[in-house]
């Protein structure tokens, strides 16, 4: 049985380069009550939040290693031009390839993959119960040097 979600619905934007863990993470996220978007790149992505009037986006589900603008590169981006957008990434590498991406502070909320659909939720809702997500900084800050694994 998975972890209920909060009772407003949400509003997610999943952003994977790859099509079936974005699938995935969208059925899932959908069969849990969340209305869910998707982007497949970081212009994609920025595109999809400007368009939907960015209030109405609750959670940013964000991979952390894709082509182009990765997802460190794209929380600034996203910080840059809504600073209290939530924000949880994700990624199926090991800690040192997510510092060498710029992801050493981990006082973010971070979802290893592969992930369970209780995990994706129990995730989500942490993430959605956070007031605002900290800025993400390529610097090495203060916060735990590496992610949990994975």
């Amino acid at each position: 049985m998975s972890t209920p979600l909060p009772l407003a619905i949400p509003t997610v934007l999943v952003v994977d380069d790859e099509p079936i863990c974005r699938r995935v993470a969208y059925r899932t996220l959908s069969e849990e009550g969340c209305r869910v978007f998707e982007a497949g790149s970081a212009a994609e992505t920025l595109d999809v939040m400007r368009m939907m009037a960015r209030p109405h986006l609750d959670l940013v589900l964000l991979d952390v290693v894709m082509p182009g603008t990765d997802g460190v590169g794209l929380a600034e981006q996203i910080h840059a031009e809504w600073p209290d957008q939530r924000i949880l990434f994700m990624s199926a590498h090991p800690a040192e390839v997510l510092a060498r991406r710029g992801l050493q502070d981990l006082r973010v909320v971070f979802l290893a993959k592969p992930y369970t659909r209780a995990e994706l939720c129990a995730k989500v809702r942490e993430a959605l119960e956070r007031p605002l997500s900290p800025r993400v900084d390529r610097e090495v800050s203060a916060g735990p040097a590496s992610p949990p694994g994975g």
